[in-house]
């Protein structure tokens, strides 16, 4: 892949992400009942085959996929380890009065997509000054190279690269604020080249 971030774009996408998870964290703490942190530690462009040589298929998964579209084109897949997505799901539902139905848990998951995905985006638009839309969520377990094949048939055109956001949860005890456990998620951006090439040219502009 010939295409890589500058620096600029590399800390353009993580401080406009960290007011996003900014956003995010709030409206997480306030379904969970605890106290979140959300931190963005990388933002990267690399190729497909990157993520599944760095993830062995006896791993199972998680994603949630939520089609991006507007001014860019694409997917945002939302990753996490199976077992980080379980207990995610548990502290979602903690508070609240459910069956062992296992679509409670993938909706509960869902709307954990909805607003770490939709916070990221959103602030992406305010940010480049772009139109972002989204639509429905969907997910689904299963190895890296499935989610991906999946990720690709979702989109109309093969992404020149994938843009991954880092992100590290930290949720806290509602009672000592002691660490209660940490999850950690990536976040990616399959994009083709007009959608990247229209972010980085809106990121050129604000920087001039």
């Amino acid at each position: 892949m010939s295409r890589e971030l500058d620096n600029f774009s590399i800390d353009a996408f993580k401080e406009i992400g960290s007011i996003g998870m900014g956003n995010a964290t709030t409206s997480l703490s306030l379904l969970i009942e605890k106290r979140v942190q959300l931190n963005l530690s990388d933002a990267r462009l690399f190729e497909p085959s990157t993520i599944i040589d760095t993830i062995p298929e006896s791993i199972t998964m998680t994603s949630i996929m939520i089609p991006v579209y507007g001014d860019i084109k694409g997917l945002t897949i939302l990753l996490f380890e199976f077992g980080n997505a379980v207990y995610l799901s548990d502290l979602l539902l903690e508070n609240i009065a459910h069956d062992e139905d296992p679509s409670i848990y993938e909706s509960a998951l869902l709307e954990t997509g909805n607003i770490i995905a939709g916070s990221y985006l959103n602030s992406l638009a305010s940010f480049l000054d772009l139109k972002i839309l989204h639509s429905v969520p969907d997910i689904s377990i299963g190895t890296i190279v499935d989610i991906l094949d999946r990720g690709l048939n979702m989109i109309d055109n093969n992404p020149e690269g994938i843009l991954n956001i880092e992100t590290m949860f930290m949720v806290y005890s509602s009672e000592k604020e002691v660490g209660a456990g940490t999850i950690y998620g990536d976040m990616f951006l399959l994009l083709d080249s007009g959608s990247l090439d229209k972010l980085q040219d809106s990121i050129r502009r604000i920087l001039v």
